[in-house]
């Protein structure tokens, strides 16, 4: 959805770029030597405006016969430029949403990472101060990380750092003056429940939740916010793998099956552009009381996502479709939004599977009434 969001702002944005530059042929000549009638270069401008936009909305034939040719020609120029940028923004946001998928796994690891830097950060400081008691060296989820050769071999791969100064300032400033900390550190032979609970109540409370430890991630990913979700629930779940005997830690994947997931969102991103004017057609019919240009955008993209998806893919069931692009409504766009897809979206399927272009299959049939 949010890949979606990006390709039609895009998409706007140099709408409203190609339509300036047609207006721009008609600025005064600074360079000229001849008088410039700048009040009929003006109204040029601003017919050129109009041009522009009943040439994308209604056509060549829409066009006033009395219009200057010179105006039609250079809308039509900026026009094309404009259409012609399409295919080129639909494969660069394509890429993107693969690659933001993909920064998820690769923040996962890192995260992980983080507390076994911090140890080594601790151990060092303690040997500096001649400090042999050391609860966090002999953490048993820490050290079940540090043994396991899988995620080593993913922290390898991937590259995986921490700037030491960055670590140094949250310890000092966010992690070491907090209560829990200092009652673990102090502990005379913590158990294996203590140790699983201080690494849970670190990321909890601090890597999850201290707003300058957010900043600092969301000045590196706009997505943050919403990935924090997905990582919080990876991360606490790997943790909470290793058992009192140090055994391996179980390693989160994005999906179980994920190369048919990623053909899926690339079906569903490509359907739902391509078929755009299809399905706004097919809104604007179920939409009396509405303009469709006066439907939230991320509502349009959700209806229009959520109709591809009933219409190409015979093994979801109809209500999961809907149940999943409500909660999406109700998370991304404004209050009355649910009730709009619910609405929507519930009228459409019966007329869609009326006209026979809703076709399920195995579980797909599944609640399919």
């Amino acid at each position: 959805m949010q890949a979606i969001f990006a390709y039609h702002t895009a998409k706007e944005a140099d709408y409203n770029i190609c339509k300036k530059k047609a207006q721009d042929q008609f600025l005064p000549d600074l360079d000229s030597m001849e008088v410039q009638d700048k009040e009929a270069l003006s109204i040029d401008r601003a017919r050129t405006a109009e041009v522009f936009d009943t040439l994308h909305k209604e056509g060549i034939e829409k066009i006033d016969s009395e219009t200057k040719q010179e105006i039609i020609d250079e809308a039509k120029h900026y026009l094309r430029e404009w259409e012609n940028n399409l295919p080129e923004n639909k494969v660069h946001f394509k890429k993107r949403m693969i690659s933001d998928l993909l920064h998820i796994s690769d923040d996962y690891i890192k995260l992980l990472s983080l507390i076994l830097d911090l140890e080594e950060l601790i151990e060092m400081q303690k040997r500096r101060k001649g400090i042999e008691h050391n609860n966090f060296a002999k953490n048993i989820i820490i050290k079940s990380l540090k043994e396991s050769e899988d995620f080593q071999a993913e922290r390898a791969r991937k590259k995986t750092s921490w700037d030491t100064d960055l670590i140094k300032a949250w310890l000092k400033e966010y992690i070491r003056p907090l209560e829990f900390f200092e009652e673990y550190d102090n502990m005379a032979n913590p158990k294996y429940e203590d140790d699983l609970d201080f690494c849970l109540k670190l990321y909890k409370s601090v890597i999850f939740k201290h707003d300058n430890v957010n900043g600092y991630f969301e000045s590196l990913d706009i997505g943050w916010e919403e990935n924090k979700v997905i990582l919080k629930s990876m991360v606490l779940k790997t943790l909470k793998s290793v058992d009192s005997e140090g055994s391996e830690p179980l390693l989160m994947e994005l999906s179980k099956n994920w190369d048919d997931d990623l053909n899926f969102l690339k079906e569903l991103y490509d359907m739902t552009i391509d078929d755009e004017e299809e399905l706004e057609e097919m809104i604007k019919s179920k939409s009396k009381n509405w303009d469709i240009e006066r439907v939230a955008i991320t509502d349009r993209i959700i209806l229009e996502m959520a109709i591809s998806e009933m219409t190409h893919f015979p093994s979801i069931p109809v209500k999961v479709t809907i149940n999943e692009y409500i909660e999406l409504s109700k998370q991304y766009s404004t209050p009355k939004s649910k009730q709009f897809v619910n609405g929507l979206l519930d009228v459409l399927s019966v007329d869609l599977q009326n006209q026979g272009k809703i076709k399920k299959s195995g579980r797909g049939l599944l609640d399919n009434k």
